[in-house]
């Protein structure tokens, strides 16, 4: 498939604030919006209803620079909020419906947010650390909000206000959302990400057309469940979510609302793949899954559900810069890097490395305010994020000699056996293709010789039991002899972040139990 000419992200006309208005004045009656099971949403009513959120927050005091907390599961509200923020060119905080305790004290003291809006089944979240931050009211949407002065029901709010007009034109240099990363080895950062970033997602998902309907069941607290708006409201196409991913609907879904895009995390992709086939597997409208990281078996899934796969690679930080469209020649490759953007590959002391070896991917871009503008309230993290001009995204790289982009692991994960250095992200690949085999978390372990051995931590299938060494047995005729695990620990389920992300150092706190078998302690004694 061809790329698109697309506008430039540096253009106002495609601030997907000033993107939606232009819609709904001109298709207001095409639905934009389908939150599955609940409303299907028109151009034009959406529009009224982010003007109708402003005046709320406006009346309530928020202001151009508030920032607003949202905690709110994925819904047409949702979004609609998120626009309102930026009509008032204030900032819409959105928070991870799971945080409690210390992640949602962090992440509401350090963005400063004044102002909170959530739904009444996470109130109590709030509320018990509502004193040790700044925020002083609470907008409650439900039909049963607690009684208490700082509670706003929303019924009230939006009651009182007016889905005003707003004659102002947003900058691709204004920002969209204060996006907190997961903190997994520290505290989570407020990643400040302009709208100009997502608008750079035009042309990195260049298999849109218009009219399209993309099914994507992604959290709107990362910038992955965002920019579909960005991307549907550009094609004049219509958007269809539900509040996360449920295998056994997945067809259904797609059925229903005749979606021929839809995005997968590798996960997702693979709770289908290894669903048993079925005589209308081919019976969708799907034309093509992107997603990330690719499946070993993608040419199978391509072929069992009749679509085209795709991938690419991108964080909350720096948008999308590497895709494959729909050259996939190498399922471990991310693709190749997107015009517009400069990729390096750099060792520990900042020098380029050759062809093939693993550095540091840095990343710089062509256009101003199409990358993240620092962290929210950490100069000094943001200057040792950003140096010399380049983004330093503390992922391990390699390019080949035909410029296929590999992501290799995150820096501070990449494990050193027998002087190999060793990607847990292809140790994890390799285990979970294993059938019997649900997730997997691969570490080092500091060894005697200064360098280090691999454990993998194993989720299993449901249902199904199988020894360690029976599962290494499987493994070795599919894995380079460096990187076959020593150790083996059998786990109900990883250790993770609210935003899904395994803790690994968690896994490192004692990574040699009872609970672990030893390959070589094993084949001492059966000698």
């Amino acid at each position: 498939m061809m790329a698109h000419d697309v506008p430039s992200p540096s253009d106002p006309q495609v601030v997907l604030p000033n993107l939606i208005a232009a819609r709904a004045a001109e298709i207001p009656d095409q639905i934009f919006l389908v939150e599955i099971d609940v409303e299907s949403v028109t151009y034009g009513a959406f529009h009224q209803r982010c003007l109708l959120w402003a005046d709320a927050l406006r009346q309530a005091g928020i202001g151009a620079g508030d920032r607003v907390a949202v905690m709110l599961r994925t819904t047409v509200d949702e979004h609609a909020i998120w626009l309102a923020c930026g009509w008032l060119r204030a900032i819409e905080v959105p928070i991870n419906t799971a945080y409690r305790g210390h992640m949602l004290r962090h992440v509401l003291a350090d963005s400063g947010a004044r102002l909170a809006v959530t739904a009444v089944e996470f109130v109590e979240q709030i509320d018990e650390v509502r004193s040790e931050t700044d925020v002083d009211r609470i907008i409650v949407i439900g039909a049963a909000a607690p009684a208490a002065a700082h509670h706003l029901p929303a019924e009230r709010v939006l009651a009182a206000a007016e889905a005003t007009p707003i004659d102002i034109t947003l900058l691709p240099s204004d920002i969209a959302a204060i996006v907190y990363t997961s903190g997994t080895t520290g505290p989570s950062k407020g990643v400040l990400a302009p709208w100009g970033q997502l608008a750079t997602g035009l042309a990195a998902f260049d298999d849109f057309a218009e009219g399209d309907v993309l099914y994507a069941p992604f959290a709107a607290y990362h910038l992955g469940g965002k920019l579909p708006l960005q991307l549907l409201a550009y094609w004049r196409g219509t958007f269809v979510f539900r509040d996360g991913f449920r295998t056994g609907a997945f067809w259904d879904d797609i059925r229903r609302h005749g979606c021929n895009r839809s995005w997968l995390f590798y996960a997702m992709a693979n709770f289908l793949y290894q669903q048993p086939e079925r005589a209308d597997d081919l019976d969708n409208p799907i034309e093509t899954v992107t997603g990330g990281p690719m499946m070993a078996e993608h040419r199978d899934f391509e072929r069992r559900f009749g679509v085209r796969m795709r991938t690419n690679y991108g964080m909350t930080e720096i948008g999308w810069p590497i895709a494959t469209g729909d050259d996939v020649t190498d399922h471990r490759s991310c693709g190749t890097v997107r015009a517009g953007y400069d990729l390096l590959v750099v060792d520990a002391d900042g020098r380029p490395v050759a062809v093939n070896e693993v550095g540091e991917l840095l990343v710089r871009s062509h256009t101003p305010f199409t990358m993240n503008q620092g962290y929210w309230g950490r100069p000094d993290d943001s200057a040792e994020a950003w140096r010399d001009g380049w983004f330093h995204t503390g992922d391990a790289f390699r390019v080949d000699e035909l410029g296929r982009w590999y992501f290799v692991d995150r820096v501070k994960d990449a494990i050193r056996r027998r002087a190999e250095n060793i990607s847990s992200f292809e140790v994890e690949s390799m285990v979970t293709a294993h059938p019997a085999v649900l997730e997997c978390a691969a570490i080092g372990v500091s060894s005697a010789d200064g360098e280090e051995e691999i454990k993998v931590c194993v989720v299993l299938q449901p249902g199904v039991t199988i020894e360690p060494a029976a599962l290494i047995s499987d493994l070795e005729p599919t894995m380079p002899r460096f990187m076959v695990p020593r150790f083996v620990e059998f786990l109900d389920e990883l250790p993770k972040t609210p935003t899904s992300k395994v803790r690994k150092v968690l896994l490192k706190d004692n990574p040699v139990n009872a609970a672990t078998w030893d390959r070589l302690a094993d084949s001492v004694s059966r000698r």
